[in-house]
């Protein structure tokens, strides 16, 4: 259906866009403690001068609630695009590397709103914790690749 291949591209953007350019998981406690030396303060000024448009305009975005509904809408998408076909497409592989995006993204996000949020330790598995903590700026570059090869290209067999 054109309403999910529309939300796939625009979801996988949003996702890429903020697992890229976001903060990780406990920063929002860690950039409210500060030590009050002057040297940090700097340190920061320095920073944000060099921060571009993008993450700045992210900043603003980018809070636990939008993560969250990111997250959950990225998800049921990546669900739905394997689940249903595009224009005379091939079943499930026709739109197989966006909806994996989607799928890992979401998870990232998801994942990374439950620990941001919860008061109870996680213990998750190595391998889980590389893949979707770890490495949530790699999925977010593959969420932009996956969408701008989709847009692009709609007719691709795997895009």
């Amino acid at each position: 259906m054109a309403q999910f291949y529309f939300l796939s591209v625009l979801l996988n953007i949003l996702a890429g866009l903020i697992l890229v350019y976001g903060k990780k998981a406990g920063s929002v406690q860690a950039e409210s403690s500060a030590d009050g030396s002057d040297e940090a303060a700097g340190e920061k000024e320095v920073s944000d001068e060099r921060s571009d448009s993008l993450s700045r305009a992210l900043g603003n975005m980018d809070t636990k609630n939008v993560r969250l509904v990111v997250g959950v809408l990225s998800v049921f998408v990546g669900i739905m695009k394997l689940l249903s076909v595009f224009r005379n497409d091939v079943p499930v592989v026709g739109d197989l590397f966006p909806a994996l995006a989607g799928l890992a993204g979401g998870a990232s996000l998801l994942l990374d709103h439950y620990i941001s949020s919860s008061t109870v330790e996680l213990e998750l598995p190595g391998i889980v914790r590389v893949i979707l903590i770890d490495s949530a700026r790699y999925i977010g570059i593959a969420c932009l690749v996956a969408a701008l090869l989709h847009f692009v290209f709609p007719q691709a067999i795997l895009l």
